[in-house]
């Protein structure tokens, strides 16, 4: 039996139906179901319905009528694609990865019919579900922006537009300098409490950013106290050779370079001097902002 490359190709279907075809194997995804579908159990491919959308795929073997079982019916799948040429350039694609029989080998069909089940296997889709935090992202956007309209639209006045449009602002770089120094002042205390110090290598230095905006990070390779060895990654460091002290219950979060965690913590605390009132100024101007909405 021989069989005929294709590249690989991806067809699109409604209601997030697709199908794609690899080396082998069919993959037609509908109905919230996966079926992978061996590319030597498929008998006929074409295109058909309304204005030749719909692909339909034909097993060669037929199966038999649970009321009759004498009977055989056939077993088809089929996608409806928004595009005829894209259906009708994948249906060609399939009928080239069909394989070349010859008259001595046995045929699905009659293997079906021997007894022999060829293997079509079905399986459920876990759909990944949206990123919360770009769905949060994007509906604060959309509100900043239409509080901001409709204040300028009521005539709310200069001092609460402008505290409507610097609020906002003032209170996510507050709440980021929280949450940044209050991760860098658990990371202190935690390597100051249970930290191990292991030398590491530098095994390579790259860019990060383009022109003057370039940083370079510095990969550091070492082997933790169970033996594993692990790499750490950062603008920090920069000899051949460094200490790196890193958290033995979180080894690949929790790492820095050298011992102390004096300036660590030092940095973290800053952080959090300056985030605080910068994040009670900005939820004080949007307070501002939304009672100008109401009056």
């Amino acid at each position: 039996m021989t069989e005929i490359n294709t590249s690989p190709l991806v067809l699109h279907g409604r209601r997030r139906s697709v199908a794609r075809l690899r080396a082998g194997v069919l993959l037609l995804e509908t109905d919230g179901v996966r079926h992978r579908i061996p590319v030597a159990a498929i008998g006929r491919v074409y295109v058909n319905g309304p204005r030749g959308r719909v692909l339909t795929i034909t097993l060669a073997a037929a199966r038999a009528d649970p009321a009759d079982p004498a009977r055989r019916t056939p077993v088809t799948y089929s996608l409806t694609s928004r595009n005829a040429p894209a259906a009708a350039a994948f249906a060609e694609a399939v009928r080239r990865a069909l394989p070349v029989r010859y008259a001595d080998e046995p045929r699905p069909e009659a293997e079906a019919e021997a007894g022999v089940e060829v293997s079509v296997s079905v399986e459920p889709i876990v759909r990944s579900r949206p990123d919360l935090g770009r769905v949060i992202v994007g509906t604060l956007c959309l509100a900043f922006v239409l509080v901001a309209v409709v204040l300028v639209a009521r005539g709310a006045g200069e001092r609460a537009v402008v505290c409507w449009l610097g609020g906002p602002v003032l209170l996510g770089a507050g709440v980021a300098g929280l949450m940044g120094g209050g991760r860098a002042v658990r990371e202190a205390v935690v390597l100051r409490g249970r930290g191990i110090t292991v030398e590491g290598r530098l095994t390579r230095s790259y860019e990060v950013g383009t022109g003057e905006d370039a940083v370079t990070h510095h990969t550091y390779e070492y082997v933790d106290a169970l033996g594993t060895t692990r790499t750490r990654s950062g603008p920090e460091g920069g000899a051949g050779m460094v200490e790196i002290l890193y958290d033995p219950e979180d080894p690949e979060g929790v790492t820095k370079v050298g011992h102390g965690t004096a300036g660590h913590l030092a940095f973290g605390l800053v952080f959090l001097a300056l985030g605080l009132p910068t994040a009670l100024a900005g939820l004080w101007m949007s307070g501002v902002g939304v009672t100008a909405l109401f009056r």
